[in-house]
This record gives C-alpha cells, sequence and structure tokens, in this order.
C-alpha cells in the first residue's frame, strides 16, 4: 500500500513560503495533529549537530515545529540521544557536553520555548532494551530510557548524505539518533561475536608504519584512549588483549585507520541494521504516534556527526512530510536524482553529476553500499512502503506567521503610530546636487585577482619559512 508524502519546493516569494514555515504547513497537511492529543508530551527529534559542523539543522528551523505543537496543545521537548565514542574531540558523548554543543548551536530552553532533552543518562547508560520485530540483523538493540515519557514523537531531520548510512534521513535520524551509545554500537556491529571489534586482529605492517610516526602517534594514541589497557606495544608488535576488552567502543575511532584487519561483512552490515534499529524504536513509541518531517537542504555528502562539512552534492530542494519514514526518504532520494550535481561538488568530482546517478552510493557510502539498502529494509521490517504518492502542499496564508504581536490587521505601523509621529528625520544640506563619480564609471567592472599564493608561499615571501 502507498504512503502519502507532503512537499514543498526551496523556492520562496513571501513570509509563509519561508523555509520553517513550508515545514509546519506540510507536517499539517501530513497529519500532525492525528498523532498526540492536548496535554501530551511530545518528543521533538533533532540531531544538533557535531562541534564544528555549520550545517547542522539551524534552531528556527526547529523552534517554529516547537510552536507549532504549542499550538495543537501539545507539551513539547526537543532530545536526542549521546553519541557512540566518536574520536578525541567528541562534543555529544556524554550528556553535559551534548548540551554544551547544542547551546553553541543555538539550541537551548530559551530558543526552543521548550526543555532540551538528552535522554539516555551522562554518559549513556539509562537505556532501555527493545525488540525489533522483524529485524534484516538485529533481534534488540537500546533506546534512551527517557524517550518512552513521550505520548508522541515528531522526528526532524536534515536530509544529506551519511559514510555509513549511505544517507542520512528520517530512518537514520531515529535507527541511530534514538540509540543509547550500547544501541549505536550494536548497530554498528561493533559487539557483534564474529564481525565486532573483539574479533579484529591488528595489521602489523600499518601498525609499524604508524608506530613510526613522531610522538604522540596513531599506536601512543590508541593505548592511551583504551580504558580498559587492551592494547600495547611491545617487542616491535601491536597487540590487542580481547580477553580486557568490555566492549566500550572507544576503538570505533581507529576502525578505519588501516589499523585493524576487518570482517568484509561489517560495514556492508550497517545501513540495513540502522533501520532495524528504527523498526525497534519506532515499535516501542508506537507507529501511530510517530510523524516524520525532512529538510532536503544543504545536501553535503557526509552526515552532520562530522565535525565539518563538504560543498552540497546537489541544489536545495525542500521540505517533504509524512507518517511513513521509508516513504519520507524514498522522496527525498528521487527528488535529490531528479537534479544535476552543484558545480565542484564531489558529485561532479567523482563523475556523478548527471541525474539519476546513485550519487549517495558513490559519493557518500564509504563501502559504495546501496543507497537503496535502508530503504528496501525498511520494507522488510514493516515500518513503511517506498510507493507513495507526492503531494504538492500550498503556503499558509500570508499573515499567519508573521512575527508577534503583528497581524495583517495590527501591522507594525498601526502598532507604533503614535511613537512614529513624534520622530522628525530632516535633515538639512546633506547631499551632492550632482555625483563625483559617473554611473558609467560606477558600472565598470574594476581590477581584481591579479595572483593566486599558498600560505607557505606568502611565508617564505615574507622571510618566515
Amino acid at each position: 500500500m502507498s504512503s502519502k508524502v507532503y512537499f514543498m519546493n526551496d523556492h520562496a516569494e513571501s513570509s509563509s513560503e519561508s523555509t520553517p514555515f513550508k515545514a509546519v504547513k506540510v507536517l499539517r497537511d501530513a497529519g500532525l495533529e492525528t498523532v498526540f492529543k492536548k496535554g501530551d508530551k511530545v518528543g521533538i527529534k533533532v540531531h544538533f549537530g557535531e562541534f564544528g559542523n555549520s550545517l547542522n539543522l539551524r534552531p528556527h528551523w526547529v523552534s517554529a515545529i516547537v510552536e507549532e505543537v504549542k499550538r495543537l496543545g501539545g507539551d513539547p521537548v526537543v532530545f536526542d540521544c549521546n553519541t557512540a565514542p566518536l574520536g578525541f574531540n567528541a562534543s555529544r558523548t556524554i550528556k553535559s557536553d551534548h548540551l554544551r554543543t547544542a547551546a553553541v548551536h543555538g539550541f537551548t530552553e530559551e530558543t526552543m520555548g521548550c526543555p532540551v532533552w538528552i535522554c539516555d543518562g551522562e554518559y549513556g547508560e539509562d537505556e532501555v532494551e527493545v525488540e525489533v520485530p522483524h529485524g534484516v540483523y538485529l533481534k534488540n538493540t537500546y533506546m534512551g530510557k527517557q524517550i518512552l515519557e513521550f505520548d508522541a514523537v515528531v522526528v526532524i531531520t536534515h536530509f544529506k548524505g551519511h559514510p555509513m548510512g549511505v544517507f542520512g534521513g528520517s530512518l537514520k535520524n531515529v535507527g541511530i539518533g534514538m540509540g543509547s551509545p550500547k544501541g549505536k554500537l550494536a548497530t554498528h556491529f561493533l559487539l557483534h561475536p564474529t564481525l565486532g571489534l573483539k574479533a579484529w586482529t591488528i595489521n602489523q605492517d600499518a601498525a609499524k608504519q604508524a608506530a613510526n610516526a613522531p610522538h604522540p602517534n596513531l599506536i601512543d594514541n590508541m593505548i592511551a584512549s583504551c580504558p580498559q589497557d587492551a592494547f600495547e606495544w611491545k617487542d616491535d608488535t601491536f597487540k590487542f588483549m580481547p580477553e580486557k576488552c568490555k566492549l566500550c567502543g572507544h576503538c570505533m575511532a581507529f576502525m578505519l585507520t588501516g589499523l585493524f584487519n576487518l570482517h568484509p561483512d561489517l560495514i556492508t552490515s550497517w545501513a540495513p541494521a540502522i533501520v532495524d534499529a528504527a523498526a525497534g524504536y519506532i515499535n516501542a513509541v508506537g507507529k501511530d504516534k510517530m510523524i516524520y518531517l525532512n529538510y532536503a537542504f544543504d545536501i553535503s555528502p557526509w552526515c552532520d556527526c562530522c565535525a565539518f562539512h563538504d560543498r552540497a552534492l546537489i541544489p536545495n530542494i525542500g521540505v517533504f512530510a509524512s507518517k511513513d519514514p521509508v516513504a519520507v526518504d524514498m522522496a527525498s532520494i528521487e527528488a535529490t536524482e531528479e537534479v544535476a550535481a552543484n558545480p565542484g561538488s564531489k558529485a561532479e568530482q567523482f563523475g556523478f553529476s548527471e541525474p539519476n546517478t546513485e550519487r549517495f552510493t558513490n559519493c557518500s557510502s564509504i563501502a559504495k553500499k546501496s543507497q537503496w539498502a535502508q530503504l528496501n529494509a525498511g520494507v522488510y521490517n514493516g515500518i513503511g512502503s517506498t510507493e507513495y504518492v507526492l503531494v504538492k502542499s500550498e503556503p499558509s496564508p500570508e499573515g499567519e506567521f508573521w512575527f508577534p504581536p503583528y497581524t495583517p490587521e495590527k501591522t507594525f505601523p498601526v502598532v507604533h503610530k503614535e511613537t512614529f509621529k513624534k520622530i522628525d528625520n530632516t535633515i538639512g544640506d546633506f547631499f551632492y546636487e550632482v555625483p563625483n563619480v559617473s554611473e558609467e564609471k560606477l558600472n565598470i567592472k574594476p581590477s581584481g585577482k591579479i595572483e593566486e599564493i599558498s600560505i607557505e608561499e606568502e611565508k617564505a615571501e615574507a622571510g618566515l619559512a
């Protein structure tokens, strides 16, 4: 059975077509008011972005949804869960850091107009095990326990590429984002008995090369980072002692450095396993108690989990909303496939400028995993359909989203008329009668770049090299 996906493109000619207000409108059309009732606590799932990333969701894109939930009588909370250990500069692995990162990126109780929660405790151990009813790989996974306090969940997602999931849409925002660190590690198969980190072996050639680098080198950092002291450099050999390992997951930061011999099935399992986890969390909350919104803007090759971003693969598309997480991601992918790539993007660099060239498969996935894997896993899990009807929504009436307290009947000049009566901007001799530079000369292109040099060349020229 097909699902409905509601859509508005990224063009705008009025305030009612502004991006956050389009999002409110497509959510209304998709049935936001039917997933919760007045007085319900409504979780609004977001990704605050890793410190250093600047293409994560804009705070005002989210606060517009908060205000709509309030208007409908809901009690909103903006939330996320902690990440698995991501490396030396991880900014969202513990609650206190996560909230500081959220604040730096503009997500606070003051800016959101509601509480901001990290739903799995300070170190991610406040979790609950949930069943995956019909998974491709997973039977069970772990979710932030506080999520169970919500009567409904609105999933707000920045749609883009993803190195592990191939693309990052609503399915990934739920399947990874609502998991505790243990749930994330399980979904990435680091806890798997034959594919997981206890089964990894060391690439000694790569280890010796790393050990010869200046200190502190990769080997030094791995040894220092392990809480269980499960690594050591001895007799010109890098040793991993799995019997000491307690699966904390700090090895994940070093997984793709070449130091480990990984099972070939490890990376290819990630995309469908993400959706298995999503199915577990969706069933725990209630399938009919969730709704999904994708902001298809700034569609970068990799995700907001990175502390950086690259040029967007393609132009902005618009906003999509649905009660079906599979359909909303399918519609988002198909829309991104219909357009040509941005000049200078990885899509152009890798030879995938033309439409319908599976750009996420070829430009985002580190394993070149198919971008359709998540979607097919979603159908298998029974949480949605790839078949959809795209409904082109219309903007709300002009004036509905004006800055309070102004309305079309109560405009800014009317409200402040008496004050402006007292203001006199009369000035004296302020202008030249005739411009000192002719219009013709002003319109001539001036000289520009005369040379391009590197910072090293500049230092050499200044005698600082």
